[in-house]
C-alpha cells in the first residue's frame, strides 16, 4: 500500500527536465518493437506531465482539465511498464522518449501554450479515463481510517520521524472529526469508537482485496478534509 505524499512530484521532474532539452527538428529514430499505440500512449504520458505541472502552478488553462497529480503518476507508471514489457525498452529509454516529447510539446506551444495543451489533450482524455477511471471521493470515516493506516505503515518503517508524527496529527484530527459528528448524529461514544474500529478494519481489507484497494480513493480530499477550521487550532 502506497500513500502518495507528494503526487505530482515524479511528473514535475520530467516536465522541468524537459526545459533544458533542445527540442529535434527531426524526432529520433522509432525503436524497434514500439508500436503507434505505444507511441501515443508515451505522447499522452509526456502531455500529462506537462497540464500536472501548470496545475501544480495554479495555472487556469490547466485546471480545466481532470487534476492529474495521482491519475497522471498512475498513467505514466502503467504506460510506462507497459512499454517497457511490450517493446522490450529499458526504463531509461522510455524515460528519454517522455523526456524528449515533453520538449517538443513545450516547443509547439509557441506564442499559444493553452491551445497547444487543449490540442494535445483532446485525444488523451479517453486513454486516461481508460487506463485509470476518476478516483473515488473518500468520507470522513474512510479518511479516518485512511490517515490511520498509513501512520501505521510510516511508523512501522521510519519510527515516530516527523512524517510519521505529521501523519499521526492528521489522522487524529480525522479520527476526533468523525467522532464528533457520530455523537452528535446520535450514537454514543462506545459505538462512535466501534464505528471508527470497523472502518479501520474494512479500510485495511480494501488494502490487500486486489481491487485497487485504497489507491482508488482521493487521498488529497482527506488532508483536505483534515485542515484546521476557521478560527480554530488542532
Amino acid at each position: 500500500m502506497r500513500h502518495p505524499l507528494c503526487l505530482a512530484a515524479l511528473l514535475s521532474l520530467l516536465a522541468q527536465s524537459a526545459l533544458a532539452q533542445p527540442a529535434l527538428a527531426t524526432p529520433p529514430p522509432q525503436p524497434a518493437g514500439l508500436t503507434d499505440d505505444h507511441r501515443a500512449a508515451l505522447q499522452c504520458a509526456a502531455t500529462f506531465a506537462v497540464v500536472a505541472t501548470e496545475q501544480a502552478r495554479g495555472e487556469e488553462a490547466a485546471l480545466a482539465f481532470p487534476m492529474l497529480a495521482v491519475r497522471g503518476k498512475r498513467y505514466f507508471a502503467a504506460v510506462g511498464d507497459k512499454v517497457v514489457g511490450e517493446a522490450g525498452l529499458t526504463k531509461e529509454q522510455v524515460r528519454d522518449i517522455l523526456t524528449a516529447d515533453v520538449a517538443a510539446l513545450q516547443a509547439r506551444a509557441g506564442t499559444d501554450p493553452d491551445g497547444a495543451l487543449r490540442t494535445a489533450m483532446k485525444p488523451c482524455l479517453a486513454r486516461l479515463e481508460a487506463e485509470v477511471p476518476p478516483l473515488k471521493e473518500p468520507t470522513l470515516l474512510q479518511c479516518s481510517a485512511i490517515l490511520s493506516l498509513a501512520y501505521d505503515e510510516v511508523h512501522a518503517r521510519e519510527g515516530l520521524s516527523p512524517a510519521a508524527q505529521d501523519m499521526k496529527t492528521l489522522a487524529s484530527v480525522l479520527a476526533a472529526r468523525q467522532h464528533e459528528a457520530l455523537v452528535a448524529g446520535g450514537k454514543s461514544g462506545d459505538e462512535a469508537d466501534a464505528a471508527l474500529a470497523l472502518a479501520h478494519d474494512a479500510m485495511l481489507k480494501e488494502a490487500f482485496d486486489g481491487a485497487g484497494g485504497i489507491e482508488k480513493y482521493d487521498i488529497a480530499h482527506c488532508y483536505d478534509l483534515a485542515k484546521p477550521a476557521a478560527k480554530s487550532h488542532y
